[in-house]
């Protein structure tokens, strides 16, 4: 009766509470992934997972859909000591879907941060709009060392992004490809985004500016190299002079289909 009592004595409360911790800690550990795939769909009633399979530290959200897009099948691998700086890092990839691509993401209560990314998405699973009169084409390609967002405002950090977008639209007019290319950069607070293509039929740029709130502004200029190419351009309300048309478009990005 001694040992037990003496098992609970005050002399051993930090035993007890080591114990309690490893335990709990232990609990989370084995934390089923559905656990994930609960707290991920309950903050965004748009986004569907077919299936989890692993832990909360590491597992994979197969069949991962946003606003009826099919996003692909998600691994992750979660960074525990980073829990010790009060945010969630994690090595994370998808495959199988409109996203292919890997990044460690961190995310805390300021914001997030993507670092070391390297992603391609299928601009073909985007069915509810159009560009420019066409169905939406080709990939947009997306490479960076470091991407924040946060309350405060943006980071980029050796970010470039590419598209084939315009190819469909360039071959029917000059049977030619029309690649574009440019950086990613953060200026007052905004991502700024300058895509620059130029081909023998003329050349765009592509200017597009996001705001943390994710509303963003979209200039494009057009400096077409034939006449009709310049008439067509007006007929998608493309204005000015025939020799360098702009068209600018304002609002707020709501996700991958947007």
């Amino acid at each position: 009766m001694m040992r037990l009592a003496s098992l609970f004595s005050r002399s051993n409360g930090a035993l007890w509470i080591a114990g309690a911790a490893a335990f709990c800690l232990s609990a989370i550990a084995n934390a089923p992934a559905s656990l994930v795939a609960a707290i991920a769909t309950a903050r965004s009633p748009l986004l569907e997972i077919g299936a989890a399979r692993g832990t909360i530290w590491k597992g994979e959200l197969t069949r991962v859909a946003h606003n009826q897009i099919l996003i692909g099948d998600i691994s992750y691998r979660l960074a525990p000591l980073s829990l010790a700086t009060a945010r969630i890092a994690a090595d994370a990839s998808s495959r199988n879907g409109a996203l292919e691509g890997e990044a460690r993401i961190a995310l805390s209560p300021g914001g997030v941060e993507l670092r070391d990314v390297s992603a391609v998405y299928n601009l073909a699973s985007i069915r509810q709009y159009t560009f420019f009169g066409a169905r939406y084409q080709g990939v947009a390609a997306v490479k960076a060392k470091s991407l924040k967002l946060t309350r405060a405002g943006c980071g980029a950090e050796e970010a470039k992004l590419s598209t084939n977008a315009l190819d469909g639209l360039s071959r029917g007019w000059s049977g030619a490809a029309f690649p574009l290319a440019g950086d990613i950069k953060c200026v007052d607070g905004k991502f700024h985004l300058a895509l620059n293509g130029a081909g023998a039929e003329g050349s765009v740029r592509i200017n597009v500016k996001v705001a943390p709130d994710l509303s963003y502004e979209a200039v494009f200029t057009a400096e077409p190299r034939r006449a009709d190419v310049g008439v067509a351009l007006r007929t998608f309300g493309f204005e000015g002079p025939e020799t360098k048309l702009s068209w600018r478009a304002v609002g707020r990005l709501k996700g991958l289909n947007s």
